[in-house]
C-alpha cells in the first residue's frame, strides 16, 4: 500500500495505490492544509501498516512550508518515514537542467510518462503554472518551459483592470463573442490554446524523433480536447510517478 502526495501551489492530489492499482483518489485546495486537515487522510485500507516494507508515504512538493507539517502528521499518524522526492532519488537522469531548481512533480511526472510510452514525450501539466517538459527517448529529463496557468491569465484580467468582471473559465466554440462576458471567456480560452501548441510545436522543431505529447493537471480533460497538439490525457501521471519512484527507492 501507497499513499502518494503531489503538493501543488493550488491543490494537494492525493492517492492510494494497493499495488500497481489506483484504487482512490481526491484533491484538498492547499489553501486550505493545516496539521488538522492532513490528520484526516484516511485510513481505508490502511488499518494494518506494521509490515512498514509494504507501506509508505512518498510526496512532491513544491510548497515547502507545508513539508514539515505533512511529516509530522505522516510519523504520528501512519507510524512511517514519508518519502519526498528530489532531483538525488528521483532515478532519472538530469543531463543539463539545474537540479536544484527542477520540480518534484515535474520529475515524477517524466518518470511516469517514460515507463508507459517508452519513446520521447512531451508533458504538459496544466496547474496553476503550465509546465513543458521533454522527455527523450532514454528516459532522460531533456528540460522545458514555463507559462502561466490558465486560471492565472483568467483571474490577471479581472484583477489588473478596473471594469472588467470575474468570469469563471469555459469551453467556448466560437472566438468572436457578442459581450463582455463571453469575449473575456474567449480570449482566455482561444488565446491559451493558442500558447500551447504554439509552444510544443516549437519545441518539436528542437527534438530529435516523434515525441508523444501528454497532458496531466487539474484542466487537462477539458483543455485537451481543443488542442491540435495533445494525443493522450493522463490525469493521474504525477500520483503514478511517484508510485514508480517510491517502488525503485524501497
Amino acid at each position: 500500500m501507497l499513499i502518494a502526495i503531489d503538493i501543488g501551489n493550488t491543490s494537494i492530489s492525493f492517492g492510494f495505490f494497493k499495488g500497481s492499482r489506483l484504487v482512490r483518489s481526491w484533491r484538498l485546495p492547499t489553501k486550505e492544509a493545516s496539521a488538522k486537515t492532513f490528520w484526516h487522510i484516511p485510513r481505508r485500507r490502511t488499518q494494518d501498516t506494521r509490515h512498514k516494507a509494504n507501506f509508505g508515504v512518498c510526496i512532491s512538493s513544491v510548497v515547502p512550508r507545508l513539508n514539515p507539517i505533512l511529516s509530522k502528521v505522516i510519523r504520528r499518524r501512519f507510524g512511517c518515514k514519508p518519502f519526498f522526492v528530489t532531483a538525488k532519488n528521483a532515478g532519472i537522469k538530469i543531463p543539463r537542467y539545474s537540479k536544484k531548481q527542477i520540480g518534484a512533480d515535474r520529475l515524477a511526472n517524466a518518470v511516469a510518462a517514460h515507463e508507459k510510452f517508452k519513446r520521447p514525450c512531451i508533458v504538459i501539466d496544466m496547474g496553476t503554472a503550465t509546465t513543458f517538459d521533454y522527455v527523450t527517448g532514454k528516459g532522460e529529463y531533456g528540460g522545458g518551459g514555463i507559462a502561466p496557468g490558465i486560471g492565472i491569465i483568467n483571474d490577471a484580467l479581472y484583477e489588473k483592470t478596473a471594469k472588467l468582471p470575474k468570469v469563471q473559465i469555459r469551453m467556448m466554440k466560437r472566438v468572436i463573442a457578442q459581450n463582455t462576458r463571453d469575449g473575456m471567456r474567449s480570449g482566455v480560452f482561444h488565446g491559451y490554446m493558442g500558447l500551447v501548441d504554439h509552444i510544443v510545436n516549437e519545441m518539436k522543431k528542437e527534438i530529435t524523433g516523434d515525441p508523444i505529447v501528454i497532458a496531466t493537471g487539474g484542466l487537462a480533460t477539458i483543455i485537451s480536447k481543443c488542442t491540435k497538439t495533445i494525443h493522450r490525457t493522463e490525469p493521474f501521471l504525477t500520483l503514478e510517478g511517484l508510485k514508480i519512484i517510491w517502488e525503485r527507492n524501497r
